[in-house]
């Protein structure tokens, strides 16, 4: 157990360490990086040795445990802060009702452990059995825990439906199930109070108490430490997605914007790979539009007849960069275009892309890349087209 204890320990730390820049940013991510760091915080002082030198240095004898109940106070209370933003966001930050029982339940639990008899001890309630004092303090405790945990676990099933990515959607629901064994934890923990208090179970049932009652702390800090992370891989991978599509565009990028150097904005690239993307895509566009009055009807008609009667994967794709190399070709030469420009996406404010299929327009324009660059684009394909064009 003590290894699992310490594995858990690495991961919560190295989490609220990687969550530190995301929590700085944003105030929805504060209130969960609140959280992990809390149960952090509350699970090393849980630590023996921790507690063992918390309690030397402090001179106050079991000083440690009450550090470990108000950081874990703090932790539920900021979970619950968490999911309300993600699912109700606040237009203030006045402290509401829930953040006065949190404080309540502190200074409570405070004030009872100044009564409770001094020495030192390694399971706090198990080892008070019997006293009052250390009762109350850990049914406050357990009572604001499972408060905490249920309403918690409420607001992720109830947000998870409104989840606008299924990362984030699966993230929520597995933040609620583990706030849900959360629910569970406290309340195997307010049974057993009980038992003991009433007589019905002795310390021979300790260790099995605390063995159900760990296992279920550890599987709910995986789930939603698991949970919590997963909306973040799912933008990391989406990030890395945008940046291979980026790379493979520049090619295309480079050679239609070589042609058409009017339409490249001037001003900075941003440096964020959606939005890089989304400036090479319009980009594109836009040098096609460009490009298109130097291609007349009928040679995109004979592009099309070519592209069909030629071994081209994508027939669509092929007749469209057969024409936009003719076109290319056209203009370089001085040839007068046949038809208007028409508006770029820029010109347009770009309305069309804002209200199509971006992921869709990226692999279409893959796939026209590809076909630009094909061996048979560059010889009987788009030779067919020039003999016709002369």
């Amino acid at each position: 157990m003590k290894r699992i204890e310490i594995a858990v320990l690495v991961m919560l730390w190295a989490v609220t360490l990687w969550r530190v820049p995301s929590a700085i940013r944003t105030v929805k991510q504060r209130a969960l990086w609140v959280s992990i760091a809390g149960l952090t915080l509350s699970m090393t002082f849980r630590y023996p040795d921790v507690m063992d030198w918390v309690n030397a240095r402090s001179g106050i004898p079991n000083v440690a445990t009450l550090l470990k109940h108000v950081f874990g106070i703090i932790a539920a209370g900021a979970v619950v802060d968490f999911v309300i933003a993600i699912s109700r966001p606040e237009t203030d930050r006045r402290i509401r009702p829930r953040h006065l029982v949190g404080l309540t339940a502190v200074a409570t639990m405070s004030v009872l452990f100044a009564f409770v008899p001094e020495h030192r001890v390694i399971e706090f309630y198990e080892e008070n059995v019997g006293n009052v004092w250390a009762s109350l303090y850990y049914a406050v405790f357990i009572v604001y825990l499972g408060y905490a945990m249920a309403v918690a676990t409420w607001l992720f099933w109830d947000s998870a439906r409104h989840a606008s990515t299924r990362p984030l959607r699966v993230g929520v629901r597995l933040m609620g199930i583990g706030t849900a064994i959360g629910v569970l934890y406290a309340a195997t923990r307010a049974t057993y109070m009980v038992l003991r208090l009433t007589g019905l179970a002795d310390s021979s049932s300790d260790s099995a108490a605390d063995a159900v009652t760990d296992l279920c702390k550890y599987v709910s800090i995986g789930l939603i430490l698991v949970g919590s992370s997963l909306p973040a891989f799912g933008v990391a991978r989406r990030s890395l997605q945008d940046w291979r599509s980026h790379r493979d565009l520049q090619p295309l990028w480079r050679d239609l914007t070589a042609a058409t150097p009017d339409i490249v904005l001037n001003a900075p690239l941003p440096r964020g790979p959606r939005v890089r993307l989304h400036r090479t895509v319009i980009e594109l566009r836009d040098a096609a539009l460009a490009l298109a009055p130097y291609a007349d009807e009928d040679l995109k008609e004979r592009a099309g007849a070519a592209a069909r009667t030629g071994v081209a994967r994508d027939p669509e794709a092929a007749a469209e960069a057969l024409w936009l190399k003719a076109a290319m070709e056209n203009k370089a030469r001085g040839a007068e275009p046949v038809t208007e420009a028409a508006p770029t996406s820029q010109q347009a404010e770009d309305e069309e892309i804002a209200g199509a299929d971006f992921d869709a327009e990226v692999a279409r324009l893959g796939r026209l890349s590809e076909a630009f660059y094909s061996p048979d684009s560059d010889s009987a394909l788009v030779s067919s087209v020039r003999q016709e064009q002369k």
